[in-house]
């Protein structure tokens, strides 16, 4: 039974709607508020290191543009002094005390722009030095060297001297001294601007690009510095500014990679700038933050006091009624709030209660009023209640041992939605005495755990007995379908056989005929065969489509050659019965397609057949055409078969592919026909993905139309064999090729080796599988044409041991009177380069034997032929 009173709240720290409203309203607030004020931060640190990017630069060109400088007016200095006639008199007469003398007057005139060393060399020697290279520890074999290195080009270069103490890094320029004499070289004069150390340098520098301080450094190495030891950072946290952490606030540090005469040096400035507008800027954004942030503080607490004093009356009167209704259990009208939302509420509320009350009604009559059996478990698996619809059935005084029967059966499943996570409908059928009930078992689930079990059954009694009659019908029909099958499997045989031989007579026959009336007697034979074949065709392929056993077999050819046989076949039978054929096309002779390419002719040869056949004048017209649709990637293949002929019923259109079924019974009589042609090309067109429709009216003639997709591709023009016997010589082969005819009907042996005669090919010819082997073991054979169904061991078993115990590569042609493809991949599978499908006609025998002769340089080649 349900607790009526109302749950404590699993909830200990609960918040008012007033906190509620007031901390979504600041969140939003605070969130607009920091947004503009992360906005503008993200704006001034882009603007500020766009600053400082462009104040680096400039620091960088403007050092550089120093020390281009400097070096331009000793350069200066240097050129002057190299053309001065005193100084060359006196390195003519190599004087040494006179040419000390005269720079010692050049310092004198412009001490700041004085090189640090000066040294004059002749052409292979030093001649002369000033002395300050030995103050930096540099011997005269190092300058003597260094003059050996520098080239005569009269431009500035970073150069390194070891020293004594420490590698000297200096700016070096060596220009010729000329004779004004007689224009002759007479030495070269040096000058040297030392880096180490040169604190003249850096401070002008520094002080120049109003700098905090500066570092001439290679690589690790500092030459020179401005740094006095009072400074919060050291030469170490400028060659490593990256990792300055704290002090990269108050500092901003550049480094200028030096070059002369636009060639990068190895030797870097590295230049620190105060950051004291930047510190400032970010100083008073802080203190925005933090006022804003008690701002806000300030605001929730007034808002929170006003929402809570003017919501809270309302609130409570809403709670007031809540309770009302639940813990009094009466009908109670809500008098409405002076806040829309909880007027809303609250009539809702009102409504939904009254609507609880009705369902709850409506739900107890339910269970008392249904006819299906309704019991209610509790949590032991103890009754609780049950309908009276159940109560007539099981109930427990009345009918004990029927009820213990039910209890029995259902507790297991009931159990398992109990004591399990199975949370979920269940079912189970019941068998009690001679009563069937399928029971729904359904959890009642409160608060997450299952409370109860419902139980509802229903009598189906009549509905199993029912199934059982049906499954053992289904299983009759089943049975008889597979006999069918199984039927016609071995029929196809024993028909094609008898049927093989007919046809091979009947064609022998035609070739010798002697006259024109056994010409006629002979094509009347021909015809009647060919159509016995035809309805035999007809009733094996539907077979396979009721029985979901046929498949279509792309392969890529001409779409071309179907249009010429088409018009080498239907064209004369048109002109016997003095009808007008007449065929369109935009196919071109050189489209190639993948389709199933005898599915494709077996539906248009069906639908030109039953043109011809009950059109008696007038014309027969086929349009061939190919066409493709935006919305799709392939081409589609329509074709059209219009007649002029005795036209169709509209009552009997909807039926006419329907199997075994025609217009009228007289077209029976008179047309003959087993009524599966148009059945079959039905089907044939939904296996390829297509549509067929028809148009017809009585009288007039009929109109079928059908469209499938087809893949297209174009190839080189290739020469259509329009008639493949017509005018072709039957002597395929320069020799005579001798050939194993495996066969155990004489019939078809007798046909087969006939047609072999006029082919010009010696025949030997065995009954049986062993004979056959025996046979190949013993002489080699250009070909061999094998049956399947023979004595001791069937073909497709021979060909196999052919191939992998006597490793023989010898052609192998099967000949079966099997159409289905699991027959005929089989033969493919064991090693057969060919397969036809009996009966076996002089063409398709002539198709095989071209196809060998090609296949002498294409020996890989595999195909079946129908």
């Amino acid at each position: 039974m349900v607790n009526d009173k109302v749950r404590s709240s699993s909830v200990r720290k609960k918040l008012n709607i007033a906190t509620y409203f007031t901390r979504a309203i600041m969140i939003v607030i605070g969130i607009l508020t920091f947004g503009v004020l992360f906005q503008s931060y993200q704006f001034s640190s882009e603007l500020i290191a766009r600053e400082v990017k462009r104040i680096n630069g400039q620091t960088s060109d403007f050092i550089q543009e120093i020390l281009d400088f400097q070096l331009a007016l000793i350069k200066t200095h240097q050129d002057s002094n190299a053309t001065n006639s005193e100084l060359l008199e006196a390195v003519i007469r190599h004087a040494d005390t006179e040419i000390m003398q005269f720079f010692a007057a050049v310092d004198q005139l412009d001490p700041e722009n004085t090189p640090d060393i000066r040294f004059i060399s002749g052409l292979n020697e030093k001649m002369w030095d000033d002395g300050n290279a030995e103050f930096y520890g540099i011997a005269p074999s190092d300058l003597q060297r260094l003059s050996g290195q520098m080239n005569l080009n009269g431009s500035w270069r970073l150069v390194s001297i070891p020293s004594v103490l420490e590698t000297i890094y200096a700016f070096a320029r060596k220009i010729p001294l000329i004779s004004i004499r007689n224009g002759e070289v007479i030495g070269y004069f040096y000058v040297l601007s030392v880096v180490n150390n040169n604190y003249v340098l850096s401070e002008h520098i520094r002080e120049s690009s109003h700098l905090q301080d500066l570092i001439f450094a290679v690589g690790s190495d500092v030459l020179a510095s401005t740094l006095n030891g009072t400074e919060s950072y050291t030469e170490f946290d400028l060659l490593h500014a990256g990792d300055m952490s704290g002090l990269k606030d108050l500092y901003t540090v550049s480094q200028t990679t030096l070059s002369v005469n636009h060639v990068p040096t190895p030797l870097a400035v590295y230049a620190v700038n105060s950051n004291h507008n930047i510190v400032e800027l970010k100083r008073n954004f802080y203190f925005s933050i933090i006022f804003i942030v008690v701002a806000m503080g300030m605001l929730s607490f007034v808002l929170w006091r006003w929402l809570n004093k003017s919501i809270r009356f309302e609130i409570d009167k809403l709670v007031q009624f809540i309770h009302s209704i639940v813990d009094k259990g009466v009908k109670h009208t809500f008098h409405g709030s002076k806040i829309e939302e909880f007027d809303l509420f609250g009539r809702a509320l009102e409504h939904t209660f009254k609507r609880f009350s009705e369902q709850e009604k409506q739900f107890e009559n339910l269970f008392n009023y249904s006819v299906s059996p309704t019991i209610l478990w509790g949590m032991n698996g103890h009754l609780i209640r049950m309908n009276p619809a159940a109560f007539s059935h099981f109930s427990e005084a009345a009918h004990t041992s029927r009820f213990r029967s039910l209890k029995d059966l259902l507790l297991p499943e009931i159990e398992k939605i109990l004591y399990t996570e199975k949370h979920q409908l269940d079912e189970i059928t019941t068998e009690i005495e001679d009563r069937i009930f399928r029971w729904t078992i359904s959890p009642i689930i409160h608060e997450g755990r299952v409370e109860s079990v419902l139980t509802q059954g229903q009598d189906v009694t009549s509905i199993a007995e029912a199934e059982r009659e049906s499954h053992q019908a289904r299983s009759e029909a089943e049975r008889a379908a597979n006999a069918r099958a199984d039927f016609l499997a071995r029929m196809s045989h024993e028909v094609r056989t008898p049927l093989n031989g007919i046809l091979g007579v009947a064609q022998l026959l035609k070739d010798n005929a002697t006259d024109a009336k056994q010409s006629e007697q002979v094509g009347v034979l021909c015809l009647c065969s060919e159509h016995l074949l035809a309805v035999l065709n007809d009733i094996l392929d539907f077979s396979k489509i009721e029985q979901n056993k046929f498949k279509i077999s792309n392969v890529r050819f001409y779409l071309m050659d179907t249009i010429h046989v088409v018009d080498r076949i239907y064209r004369p039978l048109c002109e016997e019965k003095s009808v007008e054929f007449h065929i369109s096309t935009n196919i071109h002779h050189n489209l190639v397609v993948c389709s199933d390419q005898v599915r494709l002719n077996q539906i248009i040869f069906n639908l030109l057949n039953n043109a011809v056949k009950f059109t008696h004048h007038g014309r027969i017209s086929i349009s061939l055409n190919l066409f493709s649709t935006a919305s799709e990637d392939k081409e589609h293949f329509h074709v059209c078969v219009q007649d002029t002929g005795v036209g169709i019923k509209n009552d009997d259109i909807s039926l006419i592919f329907e199997p075994f079924i025609q217009s009228e019974t007289t077209s029976i009589r008179e047309y003959g026909g087993s009524g599966l042609g148009l059945a079959i090309v039905k089907n044939l067109v939904e296996l390829m993905n297509g549509t067929i429709t028809v148009n017809s009216v009585l009288d007039e003639g009929s109109c079928f139309e059908f469209t499938i997709p087809i893949d297209v591709e174009h190839q080189p023009e290739h020469n259509h064999d329009e008639n493949l016997l017509a005018g072709q010589s039957r002597l395929l082969f320069d020799k005579t090729l001798d050939v194993l005819l495996v066969e155990d009907n004489h019939t078809n042996a007798y046909i087969a080796k006939a047609f072999c005669d006029k082919f010009g090919l010696n025949v030997t010819w065995v009954e049986d599988g062993q004979k056959a082997l025996d046979t190949v073991k013993r002489r080699p054979f250009d070909l061999i044409l094998m049956d399947n169904q023979l004595p001791k061991m069937d073909g497709i078993e021979v060909t196999k041991r052919i191939r992998e115990q006597l490793e023989m590569s010898v052609p192998v042609y099967a000949c079966t009177a099997d159409d289905s493809a699991e027959t005929q991949q089989a033969f493919l599978d064991a090693g057969a380069q060919y397969v036809l499908v009996k009966p076996i006609r002089e063409e398709n025998l002539y198709s095989a034997l071209v196809h060998f002769k090609e296949g002498l340089a294409a020996p890989e080649t595999k195909t079946a032929l129908r």
